[in-house]
C-alpha cells in the first residue's frame, strides 16, 4: 500500500488543497481506497500505479490541473520503507525516559527522494545546528535524514530548505506521531 508525502501545501493557509477535493481527484484518476491524514498533504492509496515515479507523476498532474499547484514535491513510497525509517529513527534517537508523545512530536524524519552526492552528504556540520540532532541514513536508492529537534522544528534553523540545498536533493518531513499514523492505516 502506497503512502504519498505531499510537500508545503496547506501550509499558513497558502497552496490550499482541500483534502476531500485530493481524495475525490485521487479516485477519479484510478486509485482504489484513498485515505488522507491530517491537512498537510499524508496520502495512504491503494491501486493505480505500481511503481513510486508513476504515482508521484499522477499525483503532481492532478495537483497542477485540479488545483493549479504545478510545484508541489509528490514523494511515494512503500509502508515498508515507512516502517524501516520509523525503526532507524528511534534506533537513533530513543525515547530517554521523556514524555513519549513529546519525543514523537520532536523527532522527525526528512525523507529524501534521492540519495545525496558523495561530496554533498556532510554539508551539514552538526555544530552549526546544536542543541538539535541529526543522522544521514543512506540506502541502495532512497536516504533518510533522522532529525531530533530540541526545542521543536518550528524555531530551529535546521530548516527543511537549509537541508535541501546542503544536500542537493529534495524532501519533505514527518515527526514520528505521524509516521506511526500513516502506519496504523
Amino acid at each position: 500500500m502506497p503512502v504519498v508525502l505531499l510537500r508545503g501545501i496547506n501550509v499558513g493557509g497558502h497552496r490550499k488543497v482541500p483534502m476531500a477535493e485530493l481524495r475525490a481527484g485521487l479516485a477519479e484518476v484510478g486509485f482504489g481506497s484513498v485515505r488522507t491524514y491530517i491537512q498537510s498533504g499524508n496520502v495512504v492509496v491503494t491501486g493505480g500505479p505500481n511503481d513510486d515515479r508513476d504515482i508521484e507523476r499522477l499525483m503532481s498532474t492532478l495537483l497542477a490541473e485540479r488545483f493549479d499547484l504545478d510545484d508541489v514535491s509528490v514523494m511515494s513510497m512503500t509502508s515498508e520503507r515507512l516502517k524501516a525509517a520509523r525503526g532507524a529513527s528511534k534506533r537513533e534517537f530513543p525515547d530517554e525516559g521523556t514524555d513519549p508523545k513529546d519525543h514523537a512530536r520532536r523527532t522527525h524524519i526528512v525523507f529524501l527522494d534521492a540519495v545525496p552526492a558523495p561530496d554533498r552528504r556532510t554539508a551539514l556540520d552538526p555544530d552549526d545546528f546544536s542543541p538539535d540532532r541529526f543522522v544521514l541514513d543512506l540506502h541502495d536508492d532512497v536516504a533518510e535524514l533522522h532529525v531530533s529537534y530540541a526545542s521543536g522544528a518550528g524555531t530551529s534553523r535546521l530548516t527543511l530548505d537549509r537541508i535541501e540545498r546542503a544536500l542537493g536533493v529534495r524532501g519533505t518531513g514527518r515527526n514520528l506521531n505521524t509516521v506511526t499514523r500513516l502506519l496504523e492505516m
